[in-house]
Parts: C-alpha cells; structure tokens; sequence
C-alpha cells in the first residue's frame, strides 16, 4: 500500500480484504461491498475514488496476510542449490493455507484481463513483478543475464500453470511430481 491512510481508510480497506478473501469480486458490486464492511458507497468512494482502485488496494491487503506469498521470491536467494529453492518455493506457494488469496489472485487478474484499459496498471504489476523477482533470483545464484532472462518466464509460467491445476482440485502430490521434473528440465 501507498502513501498514508487515516484510520478509518485502514480499517475499510481490512473489512474489504476481508470480504473479497471470503466472498471474491465476481458480482461484488460498491454497493454489495459497502454493506457487506458496514459502510455505503459515499464513504467508501470518498476514500478510494473508485471500486477499481479499492479492489486493488485491498488485494494488496489480502496478499500482505499471506506471508509465505510474500516471503516467496526473497527466499529463492538464500543459499543453498537453485534447484531445491526452486522446489521449496513451489510447495510454499501451494500451500492449502493461500488458497483463498491464489483464487482471489486469479479472479483479479481475469476480470482485469476482461477490461485491459481500465486495469493496466494492475495488469502490468502481476504480469511483471514475479518475472522480474525470479530474474533476480537466477541472477543472484549465478545465472548470465541472458539465461536468466529466458528462463525467469518459463519458472513463473510453469507456477501459474501448476496453480490453475491446484485451483481446479488436482492431486497436490502428482503436481509436486510435476513441477520437480519441470525444474529438472529447465535447470538442466
């Protein structure tokens, strides 16, 4: 989150976190949203400026209450081998205990990728930010820039991918099975 917030703006934008883990943004309009944290459209827009701008913000929110999310791409620079951090990483992000934000994440990103205009800002963080963690993290474990230019889109593809099958309910183990002989092959 950006910039300073009053403590009424916090607190609205946590009881909209809330409600968006628990009830996601299809359908959720202001106005079912304002009622569901107690409040109306007038306050909520006299803090947010617009239903965009609060969705946003509160998926910040929400991603913020999922430490293992966010702890995941600095962890991929810790010592040890690429390949077992790698792996490591993957069953981080897996882990039962984020899917509510995973699905919050990927209902984000089809209603942004619906109306690309409006949402370009958001568009451009969840289309980059992880690409460009994960080239760092390449770069960090020696990597040439080059190599891990190519390869850094590819691992985060291969997660997104491996999230779609986990969202959709297939065997955690045979996904675990997966990624590794994934990480395998692309790592050489």
């Amino acid at each position: 989150m950006t910039g300073e917030r009053s403590p009424e703006a916090e607190r609205l934008l946590g009881l909209a976190s809330d409600y968006l883990l628990a009830h996601g943004l299809g359908g959720t309009s202001l106005s079912r949203l304002a009622r569901g944290i107690g409040s109306n459209n007038r306050m909520v827009l006299y803090y947010f400026g617009s239903r965009e701008r609060l969705f946003a913000e509160a998926l910040v929110v929400a991603y913020e209450r999922f430490p293992a999310l966010h702890g995941l791409m600095p962890g991929l620079r810790d010592d040890g081998e690429l390949r077992g951090l790698l792996k490591r990483g993957w069953r981080q992000l897996r882990d039962p205990g984020n899917l509510p934000f995973l699905t919050l994440f990927f209902e984000a990103f089809a209603l942004a990728v619906r109306e690309p205009g409006e949402h370009r800002p958001h568009l451009d963080v969840l289309s980059s930010t992880w690409t460009r963690d994960m080239r760092e993290a390449l770069r960090a474990h020696g990597h040439p820039a080059r190599d891990a230019e190519l390869l850094a889109p590819q691992v985060i593809a291969l997660w997104r991918g491996l999230q779609f099958a986990l969202l959709a309910g297939d065997d955690v183990a045979g996904l675990d099975a997966a990624h590794d002989a994934a990480i395998d092959a692309l790592l050489g």
